[in-house]
């Protein structure tokens, strides 16, 4: 038996050696294996885009008009486009790219409507919508940083520590603007504000991916101004309510007006009954205080009212007047300009931009004047004293408690800059 089986292998192995003799017998007489043929399928040239920005007065139906899109294609693709974005706010500046091949028709279209989205709108291959949409947003990290100033002559001139020394220009910018405008009713930031005075924040923030704030928000702060120690907890009980700002002990901050209409101005010219006039060139009261600023500096409306007056105004120049409660009235003269939607009758809000610092009217410079009436009478702003807003109300006391316990626990992290004993002989 075992030999009879080794036979059958080796007739086997035997017969897949004649086997492949054969074939190779074949290929050599027939010339050798066939060639491979490669087949070449050109591909369709690059899209080229074209980029237009809608300019000023210009509507998304010129700007597509420009692309060849007929009456219809045009009111197809703003019809996509208002599933997600109101045409009617989309602002100058606004990038829309289009998207071709050549010799065929659009296919696709990009509006960038802000720094974080981007609306794609793809030519659809189907029956049914003509586009396709397709909402890009960019990845929001939220992070906390903890900053500390040491002050110098003023607030820009501040000596950073904790994650302060990491900040952009422009991030500092802001973070002082918020502080600014945090303790605008208890700090004048020009007359008030001394060398080695300091402050510290935590501030939380949502970043992009390319390291630029979306948006920054202080959540607590305290504020060494001489021998005052100034505490601020941002509180907003919920969406419907507006953000508050609160000392330690739930009482509001804000006052009924600000100290000042601008954000860290220079008074060049304060309240007098007896002032030398530097264009009439003689002696006259001075009903107001004069701020220097360049021009354009936005200016803020230092309590809620009714615009009585804006526009041209004498030697006041360009000018506004606004009525607020209990007869008083504030105004702001010499601007450049005045805030859209600013005009007689509208109502506006305490901080508002209402106009522009210029030099309209009997100025010299660009600066801005501000007056106080009471009853009709000018008084001196500096030394008015108004009431607080509201403090915390007690149905959110609990909520405010724990949400202050928490920020100002935070800001135990950094701790408040001292001056230097060098420092404080020479203060």
């Amino acid at each position: 038996m075992e030999l009879l089986r080794d036979r059958r292998v080796w007739s086997a192995f035997g017969a897949g050696l004649v086997g492949t003799a054969l074939v190779w017998a074949f290929l050599r007489s027939s010339g050798g294996p066939e060639p491979i043929k490669v087949v070449e399928i050109p591909t369709p040239p690059p899209p080229v885009e074209v980029v237009e920005s809608l300019q000023s007065g210009q509507t998304l139906a010129e700007v597509f008009g420009t692309q060849g899109l007929t009456g219809g294609e045009i009111l197809e693709v703003v019809e996509a486009i208002r599933e997600y974005e109101s045409p009617r706010r989309l602002r100058p500046g606004t990038e829309i790219t289009f998207a071709v091949r050549p010799g065929e028709s659009l296919s696709r279209i990009s509006l960038k409507l802000d720094r974080d989205r981007t609306l794609h709108l793809l030519a659809s291959e189907g029956d049914g919508a003509p586009w396709d949409a397709r909402l890009d947003s960019v990845r929001i990290v939220r992070d906390t940083i903890l900053v500390a100033g040491l002050i110098g002559s003023n607030l820009y001139d501040s000596r950073l520590s904790g994650d302060g020394p990491a900040l952009t220009a422009g991030q500092l910018d802001q973070m002082i603007g918020q502080l600014s405008r945090i303790y605008a009713w208890q700090i004048d930031f020009w007359r008030d504000i001394r060398t080695n005075d300091s402050y510290r924040l935590v501030m939380a923030r949502d970043v992009r991916p390319d390291g630029s704030v979306r948006i920054a928000r202080i959540l607590a702060a305290e504020f060494r101004n001489g021998d005052r120690l100034l505490t601020a907890v941002r509180f907003q009980p919920d969406q419907s309510e507006p953000v508050e700002y609160y000392d330690g002990e739930g009482e509001a901050l804000r006052g009924q007006f600000l100290l000042a209409p601008l954000d860290l101005a220079r008074v060049t010219s304060g309240f007098s009954m007896r002032r030398f006039h530097p264009v009439l060139r003689r002696t006259r009261p001075h009903l107001g205080i004069d701020y220097g600023a360049s021009r354009g500096t936005p200016v803020r409306a230092t309590g809620g009212g009714v615009v009585t007056r804006a526009g041209g105004w004498g030697s006041y120049g360009t000018a506004i007047e606004v009525r607020h409660a209990n007869n008083l009235r504030t105004r702001y003269a010499h601007l450049s300009g005045i805030a859209r939607g600013v005009r007689s009758g509208a109502r506006v809000e305490q901080g508002q931009v209402i106009g522009f610092v210029g030099s309209s009217g009997l100025a010299t410079a660009s600066h801005l004047h501000y007056e106080f009436l009471r009853d009709g009478s000018h008084v001196n702003p500096a030394r008015m004293q108004f009431p607080r807003a509201e403090p915390v109300a007690d149905e959110y006391r609990e909520l405010f408690d724990a949400n202050s316990g928490h920020a100002l626990g935070l800001l135990q992290r950094v701790e408040m800059p001292i001056p230097s004993a060098t420092a404080r002989t020479q203060d």
